[in-house]
This record gives C-alpha cells, sequence and structure tokens, in this order.
C-alpha cells in the first residue's frame, strides 16, 4: 500500500480528528488546515480560516510543494451563528479552497466533502445554486448570500445543499483525471458542536430525531465512511452523496417516523395559526 498526502479541513476535533487518526493508522500523512489547532493526532497544521479568502490563499501558500491524493473538506460551523458567517465556512471557503487545490490533486486522487441531512432538498434551490456557484467573484457571491436574507438555520441548510450539488458537479469536471468527489451527509452526531446544533433548531428537534433512531452517530462511525470514500476501494464511486443518518432519512421519507410528531412541525403550525 503506497503512503498518500491527505489536506484535511476540520480537523482540530469531532469528525475530523477520528478521520484522522483512520489514515494515520493506515500509515498516510495528513496534513490539517484548520482555524484551530487539532486536538487529534496529525502530521502537521497549517493555520486556516475558511471564512476569510486572505487566509485560505496564505494557508495554501504554506502547503509543502508535493504530491496530494486526497482532500476532505470537513470543517464546518453551525446555524447558531451569522448567516454570512455559516455561508463563508460551510461553502464559500470550501469551494475557495477546493477550486484553488483541484490542479494538485494527483490523478486517481478523491476528494471528499461533508455536507449534513440538511441539504437533502438541494434540488428545490438547485437554479440559485448553480448561480452561487458559477459566480467567480468573491465579493459577488457574498452579495449574492446576503440577499437571501437567511437565518443562520436556512444558511445552515442552504449551504449543505451547496455542497451537496457541487461535489456532483465537481466529479463531472474532475472525472478525465480520474479524480472522485463524494460527499457525506450525516445526521445527528455525538461530537462537541452537538449542543450548537440543538440550539440552532426548535426546541426538542434534535432530541426528537435522536429519539427516534435510538441514538446519535459517534464521530468514528462517519469517519469510516469518509475514509472508505477516499479510498481505492471506492473506486467507482463517484459524484454522490452517502447519507449517514441511522435511518432516519429513510424513515421521516417512508412514514415509519412521522414528522407530524416532531417539534420543528409542531411550531410551524403553531405559527401559521
Amino acid at each position: 500500500m503506497s503512503i498518500k498526502t491527505i489536506v484535511m479541513t476540520g480537523g482540530s476535533s469531532g469528525i475530523g480528528a477520528a478521520t484522522s487518526k483512520l489514515f494515520l493508522d493506515d500509515g498516510n500523512k495528513v496534513i490539517s488546515l484548520d482555524v484551530k489547532d487539532p486536538l487529534g493526532e496529525v502530521t502537521s497544521h497549517i493555520a486556516c480560516d475558511l471564512a476569510e479568502p486572505n487566509s485560505i490563499a496564505e494557508a495554501l501558500e504554506s502547503l509543502p510543494e508535493e504530491r496530494i491524493d486526497v482532500l476532505l473538506n470537513i470543517a464546518g460551523v453551525p446555524g447558531t451563528l451569522d448567516p454570512s458567517k455559516v455561508m463563508e465556512v460551510n461553502f464559500l471557503g470550501l469551494q475557495s479552497l477546493t477550486d484553488t487545490m483541484e490542479g494538485r490533486i494527483s490523478e486517481g486522487g478523491a476528494i471528499v466533502n461533508v455536507a449534513s441531512i440538511a441539504g437533502f432538498n438541494w434540488m428545490k434551490n438547485i437554479s440559485r445554486i448553480k448561480e452561487l456557484i458559477s459566480l467567480k467573484v468573491h465579493s459577488e457571491k457574498v452579495a449574492l448570500c446576503d440577499s437571501l436574507n437567511m437565518n443562520g438555520d436556512t444558511a445552515y441548510a442552504f449551504s449543505k445543499e451547496c455542497v451537496v450539488f457541487y461535489t456532483m458537479h465537481l466529479a463531472g469536471v474532475l472525472q478525465a483525471r480520474g479524480i472522485r468527489c463524494n460527499s457525506v451527509s450525516p445526521g445527528p452526531v455525538a461530537t462537541p458542536l452537538l449542543p450548537e446544533f440543538k440550539a440552532q433548531t426548535a426546541a426538542g428537534q434534535i432530541d426528537w430525531l435522536i429519539s427516534e433512531i435510538g441514538r446519535p452517530a459517534e464521530p468514528e462511525e462517519i469517519a469510516n465512511v469518509i475514509h472508505f470514500l477516499a479510498s481505492d476501494k471506492a473506486s467507482y464511486v463517484n459524484g454522490r452523496d452517502i447519507i449517514i443518518d441511522g435511518g432516519l432519512s429513510s424513515g421521516l421519507a417512508t412514514g415509519s417516523i412521522n414528522k407530524t410528531d416532531s417539534p420543528a412541525y409542531q411550531e410551524s403550525r403553531l405559527n401559521k395559526e
């Protein structure tokens, strides 16, 4: 097995730290790009704030001059933050970093992005997502996001919808070079950010979702799928979003989980009355 060089955002804790461990255990090299110092083990760390284009550019200039085999975009922030910050980190920064780095990823390499089940309804916003992705100037992207007048929760969902579609778009762009692009969409995960996600939604909504599937995912359970998608074992998996939610989405879609019982649904009914 050849040693691979992995560049990873969001390695400071949670899913990122669990993913880094898997790659290091295989003898690979993991370079962390994050605004925080990593709590888990990595090969090297470069400070990078995805909300700041200049920070992204400086971080990329600091990358060692060597082949990059895998890019893992794991960093993300919850919808309790300002909507502009949510969009900057969760999508605009991710796209900027990826578009700039893609030329350095070796043929046969892989990109894995972390989306969310919150991005499940991306088809409903496809025209807006396409418009955002097509813009070349950062200030124009920010202006478009600001024009949508989103709150933190809706910005979070939209940012993840963008990640899902962008992943599929990128898969087509990079297919000629043999670079595979996939995303994963977790449901609730037992990370330090889980309380923030609970605060982001209707009171009790996340706890209700967790009760319906029995427990939140452990970071390692998400990391295992990321590790697979970035490996040669997933050589024919491309342009897909893999939902990892313990059956939550399928339950809501088929009715085995009754969404009308959810706090979010009840709150929306009260707001309409």
